[in-house]
């Protein structure tokens, strides 16, 4: 009988190139995977196996290789152990070896010897069971499904995620924090899962329930959710203006919404960079100052109100603290800066530390002294924080 094991190489196949093995087999295996998990959700699984996997079949010109490749490659296929890869043979007469069987042709017969051969009978089994429960209770989520199928094997909370969405689609913008639903899920369901989340709720919700609005990354204002606004820090420099507007304290931190509701008229505006000079400002009669917080100045730019006040800045002496007052003034540009000058910069450059070594164009929106500042700046990277100009200094370039 024909020894299994013993495989001769023709003169016209032969190669120095090694044969295939069986965990090479396997690595173009794991490949298909996601090729099979699409044919699945379409319905054709059964029709796409078998498959053939292009594999190099050459023999070696060394005999004793081609006997080792040959006694892996039958080893480790479905006629050995019982699943994952087949060989196709081909009943050959060489004229060096005499007549053998040469591998002709590699193939996966079925789904189930694919995830065999590569271990995730495991993985596809917790994704079937996750497809069949968003098909039966989110329907609508099916080609979201074909091209998302991998995210739900990462979820440790489906159930969880799909009766939050089932109540969305219930009770559209709930108008209560999104630890508040009255749902038996865990309080931080929502804080970990809103990019999921976004995507099911912009299918599955009206157009007239989500506020494209806003920023997309604003999950709750998107959706309707109560959310923990950013606060602003103010101080009225003025007793008489606090006593009008019946205030119990002249320092406010409060969202600007709320900042808009007040009834202010004929004020003036201070704008500052650094929350230890704000509250070190001196009285100013009818005078409203805001601590800016850098680029977040932009927060202040919804509240009516100012467009119609003077308005004072004054910023950092660095590139940065121009760029912030060029976009403020783009927003109002009657906007005026305070100690933000060639003269002030040389009185205090001993106080000055290195700024960041940015390298901006010159804002449009610099007037004649302020642009003369920025390029010395700029040119030799300095910072003067607000705080190490002298307080006397302060006093005497704000309003009376």
């Amino acid at each position: 009988m024909e020894d299994p094991i013993r495989l001769p190489a023709t003169a016209c196949i032969a190669t120095t190139h090694t044969m295939i093995s069986p965990a090479e087999i396997r690595e173009k295996a794991i490949r298909l995977y996601p090729r099979a998990v699409d044919a699945w959700l379409a319905g054709t699984a059964d029709q796409s196996f078998p498959w053939r996997i292009p594999v190099n079949l050459k023999l070696s010109n060394v005999h004793s290789e081609n006997v080792h490749s040959v006694y892996q490659l039958r080893a480790g296929a479905k006629e050995s152990i019982g699943y994952g890869y087949s060989v196709a043979w081909d009943n050959r007469n060489s004229r060096k070896f005499g007549e053998n069987e040469f591998p002709t042709a590699i193939t996966i017969d079925s789904f189930p010897d694919l995830l065999e051969l590569i271990g995730k009978q495991k993985e596809f089994r917790c994704l079937e069971s996750r497809v069949q429960s968003v098909r039966e209770r989110l329907p609508e989520l099916d080609s979201w499904l074909v091209r998302n199928w991998s995210k739900l094997v990462e979820l440790d909370s489906l159930d969880a995620l799909i009766l939050v969405t089932e109540f969305l689609i219930r009770n559209p913008r709930p108008e209560c924090f999104a630890r508040e639903l009255p749902l038996p899920v865990p309080t931080k369901l929502i804080q970990k899962n809103k990019a999921l989340l976004t995507e099911w709720l912009d299918i599955l919700l009206p157009d007239e329930s989500i506020d494209c609005s806003c920023d997309p990354r604003n999950f709750e204002q998107r959706y309707g959710f109560r959310y923990f606004r950013k606060h602003i820090l103010i101080r009225i420099l003025d007793p008489e203006l606090q006593a009008e507007l019946r205030l119990f304290t002249s320092e406010l931190s409060v969202p600007p919404q709320e900042i808009a509701n007040l009834p202010i008229s004929n004020a003036r505006i201070v704008m500052v960079e650094n929350q230890v000079t704000l509250l070190t400002l001196p009285s100013i009669s009818r005078c409203i100052a805001f601590f800016g917080m850098g680029m977040g100045i932009t927060q202040l730019f919804d509240i009516p109100w100012i467009a119609s006040s003077p308005i004072i800045y004054w910023g950092d002496l660095d590139v940065q603290g121009f760029e912030i007052l060029a976009m403020l003034r783009r927003r109002y540009p009657k906007t005026r800066s305070i100690l933000m000058d060639l003269d002030t910069l040389r009185r205090f450059e001993h106080l000055a530390t290195p700024g960041t070594g940015h390298q901006p164009d010159i804002p449009a929106e610099l007037e004649p002294n302020e642009v003369e500042a920025f390029l010395h700046c700029r040119q030799y990277n300095l910072r003067i924080e607000q705080e190490h100009i002298l307080q006397s200094e302060v006093n005497a370039a704000l309003p009376e």
